[in-house]
């Protein structure tokens, strides 16, 4: 008897565990909906708001939904704040300072990954400490330097400050990749005749596509949403972008909320595409160069 009572009473821990599995995997799921909620909450209201007529901006109660849909705020934003020629030069200045990275960092990173040469490891130690170093405490020498140069308020200026910030984040990211990059297959180039520079463009380059692809998305998006530099490096409407117009919005008399949210919503929307299309690449080339590195 005392055999079947102990048979009998097996099953219960089992399906305690199970159920206690099944609870915690609920509980995760609750924590991931709500995090993603919280998350988009802020975009999906700013959306809203700017579709809303001015009338219900301070409408008591506030609604969650507008009564009517309406484009004036976007209307207003070109028309009234002129938002082209910021929206033009962000876009300029994005693009321009991708390429530049780009091209810059990968023989950079090439160079230190695969030659000894006298101070690499300085160079290496240096572009780490310019990691670290937040860009806004240059803003004042830049703005010395490029003030007795002719380069203050232009949107070259712009486009070099945000290369020479970006470039440390983008060789260091590319090096993971290039070190991880078998030497025999370059070798194999060798044999083939090719230089090193038609080594680096035509065999390496590709091998680490989700590197390049990686930096110039974190390099696109840290100088698209960039405000400091912009704010402090230029001072007219032919160079000054669009964060520093969205500043526009704000002046002694209060904030015009509805044209505001309809150009935080232009802001917003080119960097959710960017990421979109380039998803792939980003988490790739993010996780395998924290791996490799």
């Amino acid at each position: 008897m005392a055999g079947v009572t102990l048979e009998a009473t097996r099953p219960a821990p089992v399906r305690t565990r199970r159920t206690g599995a099944t609870v915690g995997l609920a509980a995760r799921y609750v924590v991931l909906v709500l995090t993603v909620l919280l998350s988009i909450f802020p975009l999906v209201w700013l959306l809203i708001t700017s579709l809303r007529t001015s009338d219900e901006l301070f409408a008591v109660p506030v609604q969650l939904l507008p009564s009517s849909v309406t484009l004036d705020q976007y209307v207003t934003v070109f028309t009234e704040y002129e938002m082209a020629d910021y929206v033009w030069n962000s876009v300029v200045v994005s693009l321009s300072t991708v390429a530049l990275v780009t091209v810059l960092a990968l023989p950079c990173a090439y160079v230190l990954a695969r030659f000894r040469l006298p101070g690499v490891k300085v160079v290496i130690t240096v572009l780490l400490i310019m990691r670290m170093i937040p860009v806004i405490a240059l803003a004042i020498p830049l703005f010395s330097v490029f003030s007795g140069i002719g380069l203050l308020d232009t949107v070259l200026g712009l486009v070099l400050t945000h290369a020479a910030s970006k470039l440390p984040v983008a060789i260091w990211l590319m090096m993971a990749f290039i070190q991880d990059l078998p030497k025999e297959i370059e070798e194999s180039a060798e044999i083939d005749g090719a230089g090193v520079l038609r080594k680096l463009v035509f065999v390496v380059a590709p091998l680490i596509g989700p590197g390049i692809a990686a930096s110039a998305v974190l390099t696109f998006l840290f100088t698209w949403n960039d405000l400091l530099l912009a704010l402090t490096l230029t001072s007219s409407e032919a160079a000054q972008t669009l964060p520093v117009g969205l500043t526009n919005f704000v002046t002694q008399f209060g904030i015009d909320w509805g044209p505001m949210s309809a150009a935080g919503v232009l802001m917003v929307v080119p960097t959710l595409l960017f990421v979109w299309f380039a998803q792939g690449y980003l988490v790739k080339g993010l996780v395998a160069g924290a791996v490799r590195g």
